[in-house]
């Protein structure tokens, strides 16, 4: 599945007018959809601060419709799955395959991450949470569509879905409005993980947010601190005991021994390639440095000196402090 990560100019946001997006008028992109000679419908993606980026591990897109990132914060590591359902009136067979992706990647994270599942999930949650109490919460918008499968999967992977947590008004919580003003639906939705539903401050929609969509902007608080992610350390370069280069002795033996080595390279062919020559100069040091020189062992200083270890150990026994 084609993936794109892209930095953009905040400038082309500024309409959100949100300082979260517009961090030294850059903004970062990761990206999943469609080939380019295919029309573009379902793609997702997720736009990132370079506070975010810098925490980011890694990403994958799964499909055009779903991609997953994975970011490093403080204590638990955070999964975001971003996600566009099919609208109610595609077919059953299509709906239930996504939802069954989703639960295969949801069901893969590792248990001690954040999940959090977000997007366009095109599913009415509806009046009623009787035996969804632990997912769907009591502050709710309009009746339930034929759409079941969110808060099924909400339910089977220990999700709780924010929007419904929340005490606002109803204008605040619906996320699309039809383009004659009159119908309102709650069908964008942000669930996380039960065990971390104290980490959720707010879910609302942001309606002065001109994005170019029939749908609300959705915002919700969290509080993670999120943390720049390491990158893998190359194994530490072993270094040369030069030291040994003051006694005469050795520094005789490996002056002679380049001499020697370097007189063999001296009856090489002169249409050799230049490369070919350079590493076969590089190859006679370093082989040569190995043997007479050696490497140096890097001897790192205790941190605990051999008499505070033996004074603990008296202490211990004794159960009283020295006196002096």
């Amino acid at each position: 599945m084609p993936g794109v990560s892209a930095p953009l100019p905040a400038r082309d946001f500024k309409n959100l007018d949100l300082e979260l997006w517009i961090v030294n008028n850059l903004i970062f992109l990761i990206f999943s959809g469609v080939g380019e000679d295919t029309e573009h419908r379902s793609g997702v993606g997720i736009l990132m601060n370079k506070e975010a980026r810098r925490s980011l591990m890694e990403w994958s897109p799964i499909l055009e419709r779903i991609i997953l990132a994975h970011f490093k914060t403080k204590i638990h590591n955070l999964t975001i799955i971003q996600c566009y359902a099919p609208t109610e009136t595609t077919d059953k067979d299509t709906k239930e395959k996504l939802y069954q992706q989703l639960h295969e990647i949801i069901t893969v994270v590792q248990k001690r991450d954040v999940i959090i599942v977000m997007g366009d999930m095109n599913a009415k949650i509806g009046p009623n949470n009787e035996g969804l109490e632990h997912v769907i919460g009591r502050h709710r918008v309009g009746n339930k569509n034929e759409n079941e499968l969110f808060s099924e999967l909400c339910a089977d992977c220990d999700l709780i879905i924010g929007g419904t947590v929340f005490p606002h008004k109803t204008c605040h919580k619906v996320s699309w409005v039809s383009p004659d003003n009159i119908m309102e639906n709650q069908i964008d939705h942000i669930a996380i993980s039960k065990r971390f539903r104290r980490s959720l401050l707010i879910v609302r929609n942001k309606r002065g947010a001109e994005i170019g969509s029939d749908h609300h902007l959705m915002i919700a608080n969290f509080r993670f601190k999120i943390l720049t992610a390491r990158k893998k350390i190359e194994a530490r370069r072993k270094k040369y005991y030069v030291q040994k280069l003051q006694m005469p002795s050795l520094r005789e033996e490996l002056k002679l021994e380049l001499k020697n080595r370097s007189s063999v390279l001296s009856t090489q062919n002169e249409d050799t390639d230049i490369e070919e020559s350079w590493n076969a100069i590089k190859n006679v040091y370093i082989e040569t440095s190995e043997k007479i020189l050696g490497f140096r062992e890097n001897q790192q200083k205790e941190w605990i000196s051999e008499e505070t270890w033996k004074e603990t150990e008296r202490r211990m026994k004794t159960g009283k402090r020295k006196c002096k």
